[in-house]
């Protein structure tokens, strides 16, 4: 899926790749079982062929004639069986027929991860985190007060802990230090769990511009919420996606939605997936599908970036170019290496766009670091200087 979803322009509504054919996975092989009906079967033959008095000349069975070889168990397994309907049939929950009001609202948001958008409470977290924080700094000043009260008078519990605990326990319901360390490990426990979780929360995506939209539409078209209780999605700079931050090419696959559906309808519904809605507002995309098409696109671009600029090249510097050019004079000899010069310099213009173009296709197309950007548009250089330096033409 993306990072952008696709709206209808008649009434706004969501949209968003979710594939639901794509539901398991692994590498184990799990085979349709016999009915227990064939299983029976089988036993009653083999009993009477056991109990054949005739056992030197008995036929045996007839499931133990079609038995399969060694050799079409192998070449068995490479042929396509339908599958019965109990393996192939899928349940969905479909928005339409949820009621409306919270459960459609979470099937909806549980639909596809871009529309799983939630707050944050990033203001709640703060408050919590500052009123533990005071409440910690207040125990450590009462602790370094003890503290110091006892080294003036009592240093030996400061250098011992049995003789602190023990001391402690003779004062009763006093206020000393082993009440106070207790509190200290309480709230510090707190305090770290919720600034831990403040930390997870803080590192969770924001969700794009189109997907915000589009759930801000959906709310706007099926009213799921009362007003007062559709605070929490008006709260847009709250909000974080569960979407996963790690998928590579998300603007692009969003881009690539959105050309779609505005160029070409027929193949929009190729990727189409109407499983979970009918509502025509509602475009929900198969993201395996969109994931192909944008690996096929992606590759052709890489092959674009790679031959297009080899073969220019060297039809600027090949030698053949210059052929007609050997007549001997030396007047010939010079419009011959200035020829090489121009066509050299053509080159290097040359490797020097198809350079930025490749660093554009991959800030673009791809999660690349910067330092992997560097990396890869240096190799990308390198490649294309090769051509240049073994495709020169006389003179050079």
């Amino acid at each position: 899926m993306t990072d952008d979803t696709i709206v209808n322009d008649i009434e706004k509504g969501p949209q968003s790749p979710t594939d639901t054919e794509h539901t398991l996975g692994g590498d184990a092989i799990i085979e349709i079982g016999e009915h227990e009906g064939a299983s029976t079967g089988r036993f009653s033959s083999d009993s009477s062929y056991r109990s054949s008095t005739n056992g030197a000349h008995a036929q045996p069975p007839q499931n133990e004639k079609s038995r399969p070889t060694f050799l079409r168990r192998v070449t068995g397994s490479f042929k396509s069986e339908p599958e019965p309907p109990g393996v192939t049939e899928i349940k969905t929950r479909q928005l339409d027929n949820t009621p409306n009001g919270y459960p459609r609202l979470a099937a909806f948001q549980s639909s596809e991860t871009n529309f799983s958008l939630y707050r944050s409470f990033t203001y709640l977290h703060s408050r919590v985190l500052l009123d533990l924080q005071d409440e910690i700094a207040n125990l450590e000043k009462e602790l370094d007060e003890i503290d110091w009260d006892d080294f003036d008078e009592e240093p030996e519990r400061l250098r011992s802990r049995e003789i602190d605990v023990a001391k402690a326990g003779d004062e009763g319901d006093a206020r000393n230090r082993r009440v106070i360390l207790k509190e200290i490990r309480t709230k510090l426990m707190e305090y770290d769990e919720v600034l831990i979780k403040a930390r997870t929360l803080d590192s969770f995506q924001k969700p794009s511009d189109r997907n915000y939209r589009s759930v801000r539409r959906f709310h706007h078209n099926h009213k799921p919420l009362m007003d007062a209780e559709t605070e929490s999605i008006r709260s847009k700079e709250d909000t974080v996606s569960l979407r996963n931050s790690g998928r590579e090419g998300g603007s692009f696959d969003g881009g690539l939605e959105k050309t779609i559906f505005k160029i070409d309808e027929w193949i929009g519904v190729m990727l189409q997936l109407r499983a979970k809605t009918t509502n025509k507002y509602i475009t929900l995309y198969s993201s395996t599908r969109i994931d192909k098409l944008a690996n096929i696109l992606i590759t052709l671009i890489i092959f674009a970036l790679l031959v297009v600029p080899v073969v220019a090249m060297y039809l600027l510097t090949s030698t053949s170019v210059h052929s007609g050019n050997d007549s001997g004079s030396s007047d010939s000899s010079v419009l011959s290496m200035d020829s090489n010069t121009r066509d050299t310099l053509n080159a290097v213009g040359l490797l020097i766009v198809f350079t930025l173009l490749f660093s554009a296709a991959m800030s673009l197309l791809t999660k690349a670091a910067r330092h992997e950007l560097f990396a890869a548009s240096a190799a990308y250089c390198a490649i294309l200087v090769v051509f240049i330096g073994n495709f020169t033409g006389p003179g050079n």
